[in-house]
């Protein structure tokens, strides 16, 4: 496993990578070239491989804010490093792994991956997108020019907003996606995303059953707040209808902010204060739910039902001792846990010391041991997110500790070695099993006979 290389260069937008033509001098055919390149983190293995299923996870949760005095946009850098999303990583990773080691799935096909860091914001998955269209390394945008490997598909987006926007460009080609935790309902709409399929479920059952638990306790008076993205808009969206057609009544519908405000989150708090509504319904991540959490806390908030989206009802991010006094008593309905036989292992298996360019297991155990490992200058613990309650100002707040590289991955309590929760994680797997049934069918048919039920046509 190697790292993709990391570089960043001043870029006009992400449109302009997409196509910038040179015209050449003489009577040569035209040329393009790519100005810059984008500032990505992932893993790749495509060497010796028949087929690269490619894969967009969160490894890390927001994006640095630009700094307003360079006049031209860059490709952003990410902090903050998302465990989960790592642990979705390296779950897509073994689940290549089993089935190039299986017999029964794709015989004498093998199967590489190409995986970035979407940072949990729709400009970085749009950045990885374009770079699985076009091979980011190639001086000629056209449609996937890389040299190697044919890339089969991709696992991806993560969230809702993340997939819809890269939907929208990867549907234009008719190019397989398939989300493993994306549940916005207008991703069902073939006509908009042709080439998109979920696992995870639509909202349109889960806000209906939200109504369902609610009739059932005889609430009448509802309050609701929602991430400003695809996600909550949709899933409220549909909650409102609903509510509706029963009778109840809204109270009130806030936002919460996708880059952090601390205006717009004391508004909602302001707005829940004042009030008179004790259930509320929350359509948010984990990610985009923790500064308003801490606001919560922040105004000792402790008189309320709060009803979750599954995207954070068993988040850990979420689940902490020091939140409880203020959303015991939470329900929501959660996405199906399974086991994953051989993960756990696999999840122990990293160590910085295995691979001196893999800047993201660097980063790992910085983040996980709040040290610093010897010759680095992969930064850890950074946040330049300005004025949040409950959290000092610090932009850098790495340790004067050195690691050892004997630090003991047993003694950590984190989300990423927490194998008894497998929720997303099992979604994961099942994604790229998708993707791995569907080439094996392919490759069991005659080469242009491929019918629905792969029969073979007369003629």
């Amino acid at each position: 496993v190697k790292m993709v290389p990391t570089k960043t260069s001043v870029v006009p937008s992400w449109l302009v990578f997409f196509l910038i033509a040179l015209m050449t001098d003489g009577e040569e055919e035209p040329t393009c070239r790519l100005l810059g390149k984008f500032d990505l983190h992932g893993y790749v293995e495509s060497t010796n491989h028949s087929l690269i299923i490619g894969g967009m996870f969160p490894i890390h949760s927001r994006t640095i804010p630009e700094n307003e005095s360079i006049l031209e946009p860059v490709s952003a850098k990410c902090e903050g490093f998302y465990f989960r999303g790592f642990r979705w990583t390296k779950t897509m990773i073994h689940t290549i792994n089993e089935i190039n080691q299986r017999k029964d799935i794709l015989p004498n096909i093998t199967l590489g991956y190409q995986i970035f860091d979407t940072c949990f914001t729709v400009s970085k998955a749009m950045e990885g997108t374009l770079s699985f269209l076009t091979g980011q390394d190639e001086n000629k945008p056209n449609f996937r020019c890389s040299a190697g490997a044919p890339l089969a598909g991709v696992v991806g987006a993560g969230g809702s907003a993340l997939s819809v926007a890269t939907s929208r460009l990867l549907g234009l080609y008719y190019f397989p996606q398939v989300g493993y935790a994306s549940s916005c309902s207008v991703l069902s709409d073939k006509y908009q995303f042709p080439a998109y399929v979920r696992i995870m479920a639509s909202d349109k059952s889960q806000s209906s059953a939200m109504v369902q638990l609610i009739l059932h306790f005889k609430w009448v008076w509802i309050g609701t707040i929602a991430a400003d993205d695809d996600y909550g808009k949709y899933g409220i969206k549909i909650f409102k209808e609903e509510i509706e057609k029963s009778g109840l009544c809204i109270a009130f519908s806030e936002t919460i902010p996708k880059i952090y405000s601390k205006t717009k989150m004391e508004t909602a708090v302001e707005t829940i204060k004042n009030s008179t509504a004790k259930v509320i319904v929350l359509y948010t991540s984990d990610i985009d739910l923790s500064p308003f959490v801490l606001e919560i806390k922040h105004n000792n908030i402790t008189d309320r039902t709060w009803i979750a989206s599954e995207a954070w009802i068993t988040s850990s991010l979420i689940a902490k001792p020091e939140y409880f006094p203020f959303f015991k008593g939470t329900i929501g309905f959660a996405v199906p846990r399974a086991n994953i036989t051989g993960l756990k292992e696999f999840l122990y298996d990293v160590h910085p010391s295995k691979d001196p360019n893999d800047n993201i297991t660097i980063e790992f155990w910085q983040t996980a041991f709040n040290c610093t490992w010897p010759n680095s200058s992969v930064p850890y613990n950074s946040d330049h997110r300005v004025n949040m309650t409950g959290q000092e100002n610090r932009v850098y707040s790495m340790s004067d500790k050195l690691c050892t590289g004997e630090e003991k991955l047993e003694d950590l309590e984190n989300t990423y070695l927490d194998v008894s929760q497998l929720r997303i994680t099992n979604n994961v797997k099942n994604a790229v099993y998708v993707l791995a049934y569907a080439l094996d069918e392919m490759s069991r048919c005659p080469i242009f006979k491929y019918t629905k039920n792969c029969h073979v046509e007369e003629g």
